[in-house]
């Protein structure tokens, strides 16, 4: 989708900008994403938070796209 507004918008500063934020922010999200992965539970307020961040990322789009490997692999 991204590629696609690029190609309907080539000329506008504005668009590219706008495409290298979402790009940064999706780059952003996808390393919490790795992060959360690599923490176990975490007690109290840590681990509320933890689990918080965890409930949003997986609905993230970038997060659902993103190829992962088979546990093990």
């Amino acid at each position: 989708q991204l590629r696609a507004i690029q190609e309907r918008n080539r000329d506008s500063a504005d668009v590219r900008a706008l495409l290298w934020e979402v790009k940064r922010l999706r780059a952003l999200v996808l390393y919490a994403d790795q992060l959360q992965r690599m923490l176990t539970t975490l007690p109290g307020p840590q681990g509320a938070i933890l689990d918080t961040l965890r409930g949003k990322l997986k609905d993230e789009p970038c997060v659902k796209e993103f190829p992962r490997l088979p546990p093990g692999a």
